[in-house]
């Protein structure tokens, strides 16, 4: 560690943590050089290539054979179907079909023309089409509508057999216009602020209508572009429109692919990854499928040359976001029992000298996520403020905080952490009760836009993620001797940083005329979150009596720093 801090710096001089317990450095650096030195970015990155080439909806054609692509290559790496693998197997995975609650949808071609210039095409603007809408019998020509923007639209007027065209959700926009008053489709633009889109002047955010087999509509989706001219042409008089969209709704299986490294100890104690085959963007989320299908076979590599062991299993799980990692807990309670940390590979290849933004850890609940101050952030996608019920003490998020960071020190990538929001495969862990994390970055400019393609994805940004990830996982299962012992030393450093930060940004608000009541509180509060931080480290199962009177050390001095703490809140 190049920095030492004033609660450790105690702790050695009482002798509380060993100076053997000190070298974190020693423990994680041949993780580090296993995996980097092993993890392959070129197959990562031919990964994305193949997945992101296709339109990805669960349970269409390109859904399909993107999990078809994981299963054939996951058995080039050794993984043998669970229901044919001895018991002595350890890479195994097990392809799951089952009927899809709801119809599915595959786009195929579509173009949007204004008299004879045509303002969209599904080649250059895959997302164009909102997600459910119907094909037109062939090229049919629509009178367009134009209600306004936001809320407040102009929808008092018959519009029988029209195209109503607004600056609002496409979604409520179909139920207010299609469904209500019998349009015949709508066209919607909205581009939130973050995608630029007065720059990125053809980007669409891809987005859905409801599922409405009576009315088999369609929604359009514009640019900032398309939008402009298609708003001059209607202001001066010129609202006759083409629209010929070639798509398909359909009955369909939802498959999800479950491959495991079985632990050699402990294997139903569990470390499970999850990314999303859904969503059709590059890294949105082609980038977490790719890091992951890499991971395991990194892993299975690894394992055949006898240089990893881990003795609980790291499962890699491939499907539909959140309902796919939900469902892997909860339809098996006893399995569930077992699954110790789960984290979501989501948007982790970005390059962002052309996405913007940064790598982000999204934390587990801390305080931070109650009061955002000081290093706390949340991104533009956005957060809600807790409550002190909500948090999730857990090293977790410090673990991986510090093998983030010490991978970019190594290799000079900025790291960086957001309190909580949602919105991805940690969400279910979280709901379990089971730590969970989300790996991902923003802001981008392309989030959720067709400009998110193969062009926007870095080979050493999904090297970089790909190694952070699978240490932390290899780390956490092979269980080697002193593993509590580093982890606590994680924590505590952490713990003390964070006092001392927080300290600074109370004596600074006090200083201003701020509340001594609430700044107590808020000190108090990352205080007793770092008391149980460090009694998780128990879930490791540590042998010895070291531990315990390292924690038991540990944790008084804790209560005597955040009283010193306290007590220079004048």
């Amino acid at each position: 560690m190049k920095r030492f801090s004033v609660l450790i710096l105690t702790l050695i001089c009482l002798g509380s943590i060993s100076v053997q317990a000190f070298q974190i450095e020693q423990f994680t650096d041949p993780y580090y050089e296993l995996v980097n030195a092993e993890f392959d970015k070129e197959k990562a990155y031919k990964t994305v290539e193949f997945v992101e080439s296709h339109f990805r909806v669960v349970g269409n054609e390109g859904f399909n054979q993107g999990i078809q692509w994981v299963e054939m290559n996951l058995q080039k790496a050794g993984f043998v179907p669970e229901w044919k693998a001895s018991e002595d197997q350890r890479l195994i995975y097990r392809f799951e079909e089952r009927p899809l609650r709801n119809k599915t949808w595959q786009p195929f071609n579509g173009s949007l023309k204004l008299g004879d210039e045509e303002l969209l095409n599904f080649s250059t603007n895959r997302n164009m089409m909102a997600i459910n809408s119907y094909p037109t019998n062939g090229e049919q020509e629509f009178e367009v509508v134009y209600v306004g923007s936001g809320r407040n639209l102009d929808l008092d007027q018959d519009l029988k057999g029209k195209v109503v065209f607004a600056e609002s959700a496409v979604g409520s926009l179909f139920s207010r216009a299609v469904q209500n008053k019998g349009a015949a489709g709508v066209i919607a633009y909205r581009m939130p602020e973050y995608t630029k889109p007065e720059v990125n002047v053809n980007s669409i955010q891809f987005s859905a209508i409801p599922r409405d087999s009576v009315n088999k509509s369609f929604g359009l989706l514009l640019s900032y572009q398309a939008k402009e001219k298609l708003k001059a042409a209607i202001a001066a008089g010129n609202n006759k429109i083409k629209v010929k969209l070639d798509t398909k709704v359909y009955n369909s299986k939802e498959f999800t692919i479950v491959a495991e490294l079985r632990g050699s100890k402990m294997p139903d104690e569990r470390f499970v990854f999850s990314a999303h085959m859904q969503e059709p963007g590059a890294n949105d989320n082609a980038s977490g499928v790719g890091v992951l299908l890499e991971a395991a076979e990194t892993s299975a590599r690894l394992l055949k040359a006898g240089k990893i062991d881990p003795q609980r299993t790291i499962t890699y799980l491939f499907g539909d976001e959140i309902t796919s990692t939900r469902r892997f807990i909860q339809e098996d309670p006893e399995r569930a029992k077992g699954i110790k940390w789960g984290m979501s590979l989501d948007m982790v290849g970005e390059d962002t000298e052309k996405t913007g933004g940064t790598f982000l850890i999204e934390k587990m609940p801390d305080p931070g996520a109650i009061w955002v101050r000081g290093v706390e952030k949340h991104s533009e996608w956005g957060g809600r403020p807790l409550q002190k019920k909500d948090l999730k003490p857990h090293y977790f998020n410090d673990l991986t905080i510090s093998i983030f960071e010490s991978i970019g020190e190594k290799k000079d990538w900025e790291v960086n952490f957001n309190p909580f929001e949602g919105g991805s495969d940690h969400v279910p862990f979280l709901s379990a009760n089971i730590p969970g994390l989300l790996l991902w970055h923003f802001t981008d400019q392309f989030y959720h836009t067709d400009q998110d393609r193969l062009d926007k994805v870095s080979k050493e940004t999904l090297h970089n993620v790909g190694t952070g990830a699978l240490m932390i996982a290899l780390m956490l299962t092979e269980n080697k001797p002193m593993l509590a012992n580093r982890v606590l030393l994680v924590a505590s450093t952490a713990a003390t940083y964070r006092l001392q930060d927080e300290l600074r940004l109370s004596q600074d608000l006090l200083s201003n005329g701020g509340n001594r009541e609430k700044e107590v509180d808020i000190l108090s509060t990352w205080s007793d979150y770092y008391q149980k931080v460090f009694d998780s480290v128990n879930d490791l199962n540590p042998k010895g009596s070291m531990f315990k009177d390292n924690l038991d050390n540990t944790k008084d001095a804790l209560t005597g720093f955040t009283n010193l703490m306290l007590g220079r809140l004048k």
